[in-house]
């Protein structure tokens, strides 16, 4: 009969077995980089009528209420019909809770009705003879008014001096629709004479007018005419950038036009003489706006980091056509700066940037975004190529953390465990608390944690040292970054046991909190439970057939859940022994202690990068390029610019681990004499046959043979 302890070193040994399946995970996933807008517009563009709608509406609220939304404002001016307006603004109005309407309905204003009702009056009946199913009421070859004439007498007949403008304006319309281009010419002309060029009704009208000479024959003096008003997406002309530098360079919608086409690298180098004329010509009053196109072209495109920088602070200098752009050129500055390795304004920038990313901000999420590129895709790899560690991570740091809702999916909390399987969650997401508030930091599962795992231990402790230093910039950006000791000394710890120095490694871990190591994920997932220093059975042979169809993480995940218990000593414990063996090793007063200790040392050694990997990793599965960055417009962008970054699947120590794990063994065993120690070398190689075969009379032989009554049985 089996004794008790011989069966539960049996169970042991199949618990191992089943237990020592490969970890597979879901993630970490590679962080994937925002590429948001620096200068060019992506998706779709606006044309020019959606530039004068803009303006309109605001000039309607202008004209009525600032205190009227300006989606109220056209919902009523553009959206509905003249059926729907005369619903809401009739005898008996209708009930709305739209703010425009309610203004025209309690403040009587007679006027604004009338001139909306007679503009939509004509939209529809000029929508009607543009369908392909139109049939005229009554034949007109002439080009008369024809169907429009009761509108154009309506709208001539407006005395007032408030709507004038925008009555002339739907007698141009008016007469457009009726193809009376002769007629629409002359009106407009003289219509609006005495306007001033500013003005929105006027400029709309001369639109018009351009389109009745285009139609008429004349391109040329339309094209004149569109440039005037900056349309420059109706011109005809072959450059059309050229031709609007030439005559109104300082139109709002030439910048766009232009950054609308910044991905096109022949239209971007084409334009490049274009804006070097008119800088050299002063003719542009918004000289912001093209000193910031020349630095985007010289940085993009020509790779001229330095005339580059150098053009962006001539326009940070200068006057732009918006707030918009004018931020748009600081954000970009910033990246010019990491690119070269200027941090004198760092500081500065990061703070002023932080204004943008304010949560009442209407864009603050692509501030956000824009923050996080320039420090992951300029500052990070510039940083590092100069050796400056505590400024990368701790900018890294910063970026992990700049808002919580952007980050929410990837925090691993108490509360996130459901949605995934026990084994996959090996990273910890811990809440620090300050005098101020809770903040909850992510720690393992971000590209800051992955580049301190990039450092040796030596670095990783002087980096740590530096970023506890009272410089301004790391005051600034600590605000944001996980720095306990706890965090640090454990991941130093951790990376002392990768490289073998366990004296280190022992100083480390020895003084990071036992509440703290329980709160690791790689402790509550039970991957510390499993003994360093015994050989486990090949991972991939092991498969029970109870679990055919399913996934290799879910097979580990139940037969785990029966044996999960805490061992957050592990790492520390590993280190004390793995210091024992390797000082035994030289210093072992027999052939036979310094050889058993030479072959536990090779098994602990092997183990930790192994079936006990999370003793020197974070994280272990079949996923390639942990946390590798990915760029969306660049698919190398990880190999070029985070090279640096540790490689859990290729690194020296896994690969030289991987080869000397069977030199060690066989010479460590070629170094016992005596029948004792070799019977108690292949025992704890589980080569319980051979022990009984060769080594029999041993201690270690005849306590199998009389663990068991027949133990032949089971050999």
């Amino acid at each position: 009969m089996r004794s008790t302890k011989f069966f539960s070193l049996l169970s042991s040994l199949i618990l191992i077995v089943v237990c020592s399946i490969e970890s597979y995970a879901c993630g970490p996933y590679n962080p994937i980089i925002p590429t948001p807008e620096f200068f060019g517009l992506t998706g779709p563009h606006k044309n020019m009528s959606e530039y004068e709608r803009e303006e309109n509406l605001r000039s309607w609220q202008s004209l009525t209420s600032e205190r009227i939304p300006l989606a109220d404002i056209e919902k009523v001016v553009y959206r509905d019909s003249w059926s729907r307006f005369y619903d809401y603004t009739g005898y008996k109005p209708a009930k709305t809770d739209n703010l425009f309407y309610i203004y025209l309905n309690n403040s009587c204003d007679s006027e604004i009705t009338d001139l909306l009702g007679t503009a939509k009056n004509l939209e529809e009946r000029w929508r009607e003879i543009r369908s392909p199913w139109y049939y005229p009421r009554k034949h007109d070859d002439s080009g008369g008014t024809g169907d429009f004439n009761d509108i154009i007498e309506q709208c001539r007949a407006y005395k007032g001096e408030r709507l004038k403008d925008r009555y002339a304006l739907q007698v141009t319309r008016a007469l457009f629709a009726s193809r009376d281009y002769a007629s629409c010419i002359e009106y407009a002309d003289s219509a609006f004479a005495d306007t001033p060029d500013s003005n929105l009704m006027k400029r709309m009208a001369q639109r018009y007018a351009a389109g009745c000479w285009s139609r008429l024959g004349d391109v040329n003096r339309a094209d004149s005419i569109f440039a005037k008003a900056g349309d420059v997406w109706s011109l005809s002309v072959e450059d059309p950038v050229k031709y609007m530098a030439e005559r109104n360079p300082d139109a709002p919608q030439l910048i766009d036009y232009i950054r609308s086409n910044a991905t096109n690298t022949i239209f971007m180098q084409v334009i490049r003489p274009v804006v070097i004329q008119l800088l050299k010509k002063n003719k542009v009053a918004c000289r912001g706006d093209w000193n910031f196109v020349m630095a985007y072209i010289d940085n993009e495109l020509n790779n001229n980091k330095t005339l580059a920088q150098q053009y962006i602070r001539q326009a940070l200098r200068q006057k732009f056509s918006s707030e918009e752009l004018e931020s748009l050129a600081r954000a970009y500055k910033m990246k010019l700066d990491a690119r070269v390795g200027d941090s004198s304004s760092l500081l500065a920038d990061l703070k002023w940037i932080e204004t943008k990313t304010d949560v009442l901000n209407h864009d603050a999420k692509e501030w956000v975004r824009r923050c996080r590129n320039i420090i992951y895709v300029d500052w990070v790899p510039t940083l590092w190529s100069m050796k400056d560690y505590s400024t990368a991570i701790l900018l890294c740091a910063y970026a992990d953390n700049m808002e919580y809702p952007a980050r929410r999916y990837l925090v691993y909390s108490e509360r996130d465990y459901s949605y995934f399987p026990e084994p996959m969650r090996s990273q910890s997401v811990t809440e620090m608390r300050n005098s101020e508030q809770n903040t909850v930091f992510i720690d393992y599962g971000c590209l800051s944690f992955q580049l301190m795992g990039s450092l040796t231990s030596s670095q990783l402790a002087s980096t740590y040292h530096s970023i506890m230093t009272d410089k301004s910039l790391y005051k600034f950006l600590r605000r944001k970054a996980r720095t306990d000791k706890d965090y640090y000394y454990e991941l130093i710890g951790t990376l002392a046991l990768r490289e073998e120095n366990y004296s280190r490694a022992i100083k480390y871990l020895s003084k990071v909190s036992e509440h703290y190591l329980k709160t690791m994920n790689i402790d509550k997932g039970g991957y510390l439970c499993r003994n360093p220093f015994t050989p486990y059975p090949s991972r991939w042979n092991v498969w029970s057939p109870s679990y055919v169809g399913a996934e290799p993480w879910e097979k580990e995940s139940q037969a785990m859940s029966h044996s999960i218990k805490s061992n957050p000593k592990a790492k520390l414990n590993f280190a004390r022994k793995m210091q024992k063996y390797k000082r035994q090793m030289t210093y072992g007063h027999t052939s036979d202690e310094r050889g058993l200790a030479r072959m536990m040392y090779a098994i602990g050694r092997w183990n930790s990068f192994e079936e006990c990997w999370a003793l020197t990793q974070y994280w272990r599965g079949e996923c390639t390029g942990v946390f590798e960055p990915n760029l969306h417009w660049e698919d190398d962008f990880a190999q070029k610019y985070y090279a640096f970054l540790y490689d859990y699947e290729e690194t020296v120590g896994h690969v030289v681990t991987e080869e000397i794990y069977d030199k060690e063994l066989k010479a460590s065993l070629a170094m016992l004499t005596t029948d004792e120690a070799k019977a108690k070398a292949q025992f704890t190689l589980n080569n319980l046959r051979t022990v009984v075969k060769y080594y029999g009379d041993t201690s270690i032989g005849q306590y199998i043979k009389t663990s068991c009554d027949n133990w032949q049985s089971w050999l």
